[in-house]
């Protein structure tokens, strides 16, 4: 029995004990529908890449007890595609599956949670090396992470340290990603170390999936006027002659001007560095990878906030901006415009890993679309 079906069975019985449990609820909900226009689409590709989705959830707490609490959380959603987004296999026409579908269990010092749940921390925003279980599209509206389904357990010891450890079935043979975090204030600045040892698995949406590897992390953020981070990753390959290694690490910072409304701006820098043993995840990929990402937002009165992303490829010269402004049609209801433009600051027709011109459509090209978003 997979964790989703054990879940929804035990959410049922809860339900049909009403009498007994002190059960109560919530209902939330999205709906989410948009369009783009891609410039230069690929041949045999169609012009305009479309989605539509429908989230509907449940959450809230099944049973109290003195200081112990048993939640959960149950929601999935439905989507719909078209355009040549999924004529390249980027995505399914169709597709509907679990969001979340968690249960937790604990009190204000210890807490476990069991299910399909967001595995997610580290002091990056844009690059995230400790992003083990990150799928997010940084760039896209509304970017958001899928859960994984696992375990999760997590000990405070005061209100700012705090030791967790979590396992996800690598389904094939059944392998099992562990990992161990710790998570406290060191010299006043946010302090994190982790370890996780990840077998080859069949979870194909994550990075590295195929890989067998010992993964050791940190992160560091602290705040003087600017806020400022690092965070960084070990990987250790096993399997591989002599166990070569790979090292992800980013150094960001972010301030508000007193501009306008308040100006914000982020900027992080990413450096990725692998030994030859390594494996590749394409062929040609190179030994060193570095990057620059940076963010302007503000909002501009009550209803409209606007934001220009950037991501360039210091190496290979190709560059992604992606501008967007957010209107808010109610409290519930948003209306997002965004664009992308991508390109290369070098000469000739050059393939980079932000910016390709391919006979296959391969979601760097550049577009503009409207996006409707409306919570209930």
């Amino acid at each position: 029995m997979t964790i989703i079906r054990f879940l929804t069975a035990v959410l049922l019985i809860i339900f049909l004990s009403t009498t007994s449990w002190a059960f109560d609820w919530d209902y939330e909900g999205r709906v989410k529908a948009g369009s783009s226009y891609i410039f230069e689409s690929p041949p045999n590709h169609k012009d305009f890449d479309s989605e539509a989705e429908l989230r509907l959830g449940v959450l809230g707490n099944a049973w109290t007890r003195d200081e112990w609490a048993l939640d959960y959380e149950l929601s999935a959603d439905a989507k719909l595609a078209d355009g040549p987004s999924v004529q390249a296999g980027l995505r399914d026409k169709t597709d509907m599956d679990f969001f979340r579908a968690w249960l937790r269990f604990g009190n204000d010092r210890m807490k476990i949670r069991g299910g399909r749940q967001k595995i997610l921390f580290g002091a990056g925003f844009i690059f995230r090396p400790l992003g083990f279980f990150d799928t997010r599209d940084v760039t896209g509206v509304v970017p958001e992470t899928r859960g994984v389904d696992g375990v999760r357990a997590t000990y405070f010891f005061d209100d700012t340290t705090s030791m967790q450890g979590w396992v996800v079935p690598g389904k094939l043979d059944d392998h099992l990603i562990a990992g161990l975090r710790w998570e406290g204030l060191l010299a006043g600045l946010e302090t994190g170390a982790v370890v996780q040892y990840h077998p080859e698995t069949d979870l194909t949406e994550l990075a590295q999936f195929s890989q067998e590897l010992i993964q050791l992390g940190y992160h560091i953020k602290g705040e003087q006027n600017i806020a400022y981070w690092n965070e960084g990753r070990l990987d250790i390959e096993q399997n591989n002659d002599g166990e070569p290694l790979r090292f992800d690490t980013v150094v960001g910072a972010d301030y508000t001007f007193d501009i306008g409304e308040g100006l914000h701006f982020l900027v992080e820098y990413f450096l990725s560095t692998r030994q030859d043993g390594f494996t590749r995840t394409f062929p040609k990929e190179e030994s060193n990878i570095q990057q620059m990402g940076f963010l302007f937002d503000m909002p501009y009165g009550i209803d409209i906030v606007w934001q220009v992303f950037g991501l360039y490829d210091i190496d290979d010269g190709s560059f992604q901006i992606t501008p967007q402004i957010e209107y808010s049609v109610t409290d519930e209801i948003f209306l997002y415009l965004q664009g992308r433009w991508g390109g290369s600051v070098q000469p000739g027709e050059k393939n980079g890993r932000l910016f390709s011109k391919t006979p296959v459509f391969n979601s760097t090209e550049s577009q503009i679309g409207l996006t409707l978003v409306g919570y209930f």
